[in-house]
């Protein structure tokens, strides 16, 4: 194991009192008393009903993490002060909520340190005339689709309505709209963030614009964003839904994507999401061909191929506005799930999704052999990646204004839901076999590439470097002007860290 991640491991199963001398520990308070003493209500101890109900409101068990306490600012000066507090006990680690829909353990919640909740900072205001919408850090998308959608409006948003906005945004986004509009972060007009020396700062295009741009992408490696401005649109409902398949239909599904992803038939307003499915407990292989269209009445001849894939167990395919879509893509978890993911991108080929699915489809099966009892389903999505903002607009997502990612290149998620903790480790090392198969045969195909999408990454996973050398200095740049003390490197452990 690398010792980057050694140290992860370390700061976040050990408590914070022990990075701190018997002297220096013995005349400070801890930060939680300091925490509680500045923010009474609003901080929370283990066995408190505050406690335990954002530890169990976690998705998955290996991210219900036990902090040594949990804060939940209402404001961003709460936010202010609980940095200012933290700096000062500058050993004890903490994590950032937003959502906490991330699988990844460490990443929304911390083991021993603190935990700072900002789902209380929810608020979702739309301006008088529309054309931007103020959202708290801690809102979630289905929140903020009500508001907008009242006005006929929309937003570049998540397709899950209990995904929070702000790990979404800042980790790139994608979103119904994502083949004409782009990435969800560049739909940010302005970020309100909180620095490490506790100042709050509104960083946009003409004001701190180096911040802005690295924080589309760079998640939490350069303060706490306490609010989004986000742009908004006309837009009303959409065409769409899902189809159930068996997996007699695979091969035709297979084809029928890859014949839409062909530069030549692209079409800026079709947006589709296959997802392959092994049931263990279920013996069962079957698929979910999910599209939309954001004119209802335009022309589907770019979707008609997987329109006709066949025979079809089930077909949901309507017109709902697009918070409606996000409501029903809510699907709940046993309680005692557990899962893992990890993440790579490649461009299409007439081979490379028949050789992908043969490599997980054998993998599943192995696995589900071994894992008889662990309630295993295993999954696999693949989608387009979004365009890059045109002109001078960057984000830190490494594409050229003048790419074209969305005509031809495939994101590809691989999913592991479970419930025996004693198949993590196997698990783990199948899903970034997985991933490394995949690589390799797509580099022996020519086509592959170096971007991996943050939102679904395994820890593991090297997501900032993923970016290129450029992008990366720029962001390190950016985390030395805005963090000269490290804060966000050292004290949040959880996330993609930039290498020093």
């Amino acid at each position: 194991m690398p010792s980057s991640r050694l140290c992860y491991f370390l700061t976040t199963l050990i408590p914070s009192s022990v990075f701190l001398s018997a002297g220096v520990a013995a005349s400070l308070p801890s930060p939680c008393t300091s925490l509680s003493t500045v923010l009474p209500a609003q901080v929370f101890f283990p066995g408190t009903e505050g406690y335990n109900t954002s530890i169990s409101s976690y998705r998955y068990v290996q991210t219900r993490l036990l902090p040594a306490c949990i804060v939940k600012p209402r404001y961003a000066q709460n936010v202010s002060k609980i940095v200012e507090i933290l700096g000062r006990h500058n050993s004890t680690r903490f994590a950032i909520r937003g959502g906490g829909h991330n699988v990844n353990p460490g990443f929304a919640n911390i083991e021993n340190g603190v935990t700072i909740d900002m789902r209380d900072m929810n608020t979702v205001d739309i301006s008088r005339h529309g054309e931007v919408v103020e959202v708290g850090a801690g809102a979630l998308w289905g929140h903020v689709y009500d508001v907008v959608e009242q006005r006929g409006l929309s937003i570049l948003g998540g397709r899950v309505a209990s995904v929070g906005v702000g790990g979404l945004t800042t980790g790139g986004g994608i979103s119904y709209l994502s083949p004409k509009r782009g990435w969800v972060c560049d739909s940010v007009k302005n970020f309100e963030v909180v620095l490490s020396n506790s100042s709050i700062v509104n960083a946009n295009a003409t004001s701190e614009s180096s911040l802005f741009a690295a924080l589309k992408g760079g998640q939490n490696n350069f303060g706490i964003v306490t609010r989004f401005d986000l742009k908004t649109f006309p837009q009303g409902p959409i065409w769409g839904g899902t189809i159930t398949l068996s997996n007699a239909s695979d091969t035709a599904l297979l084809r029928a994507f890859t014949m839409f992803k062909d530069p030549s038939s692209f079409d800026p307003h079709a947006h589709v999401i296959i997802i392959f499915m092994y049931d263990v407990a279920q013996q069962s292989f079957f698929s979910l061909n999910n599209m939309w269209h954001s004119k209802p009445n335009g022309s589907k001849k770019a979707l008609q191929g997987l329109l006709n894939v066949g025979p079809q167990i089930n077909n949901t395919i309507g017109v709902a506005y697009a918070g409606e879509y996000a409501k029903i893509s809510v699907m709940p978890v046993p309680q005692n799930a557990r899962s893992q993911w990890a993440t790579t991108t490649f461009a299409i080929s007439p081979t490379i999704l028949f050789r992908v699915h043969k490599i997980w489809r054998s993998a599943s099966i192995r696995l589900g052999q071994k894992f008889q009892k662990a309630n295993l389903v295993s999954s696999y999505t693949i989608q387009s990646v979004p365009p890059p903002p045109p002109g001078s607009r960057p984000n830190s997502l490494g594409f050229s204004p003048y790419a074209n990612p969305e005509k031809d290149l495939v994101n590809f998620l691989v999913l592991f839901q479970y419930e025996d903790p004693k198949a993590t480790q196997e698990l783990q090392d199948s899903i970034l076999g997985i991933i490394n198969e995949i690589d390799k045969i797509a580099e022996v195909e020519g086509i592959k590439q170096r971007f991996k999408y943050l939102n679904y990454a395994h820890w593991h996973q090297d997501i900032l470097g993923s970016y290129g050398q450029a992008s990366l200095q720029r962001m390190q740049k950016v985390a030395k002007k805005y963090d000269p003390v490290g804060m966000f490197q050292n004290q949040v452990v959880g996330g993609f860290k930039l290498a020093p």
